[in-house]
């Protein structure tokens, strides 16, 4: 799994959390070292919850058959993905959204995620749990981008 972040406090967090390489966007044209860091393959599956231009470039590094899921647009806008990139590379963009999961669905897939926690094959990245009174400075902080991982807040 290759994490491609924005400094290096978030790059460790990554390899903390199973990351085997990190990328900075910023350092350079993301596409290319994608593709360097999978020795040339292209990566199989992009998930993408930025959006944007960096989701538009990461698609470029789709391996043949990859597929990116595009699941969010916290840069502020959806990705433009060329056509062109993904006929040549037979490759796939899949839009993700939760909302269209039923309450039923959903509570299969909370077992199943709970499961995997259980075996220590996933863990959350919840770093920060302010009280819901919090709130405004809670929201300060993630604007701020003082957050590394997730921010829940608690009653």
């Amino acid at each position: 799994m290759i994490a491609v972040v924005s400094d290096a406090e978030r790059a460790a967090f990554c390899r903390e959390l199973g990351a085997e390489a990190t990328l900075r966007y910023g350092d350079g044209p993301l596409a290319p070292a994608l593709t360097a860091a999978t020795e040339g393959h292209g990566a199989d599956l992009i998930y993408d919850p930025v959006g944007g231009a960096l989701a538009e470039e990461a698609a470029r590094a789709l391996a043949r058959n990859g597929r990116l899921l595009a699941v969010g647009f916290a840069s502020g806008a959806w990705p433009k993905i060329a056509t062109r990139d993904l006929v040549l590379a037979n490759a796939s963009l899949v839009g993700v959204y939760a909302g269209s999961h039923s309450r039923d669905e959903l509570d299969h897939i909370h077992r199943e995620l709970s499961k995997l926690v259980e075996a220590g094959r996933l863990r959350n990245a919840v770093t920060s749990t302010p009280a819901f009174r919090e709130l405004p400075h809670a929201l300060q902080q993630l604007a701020d981008r003082k957050v590394v991982g997730k921010l829940v807040l608690v009653p």
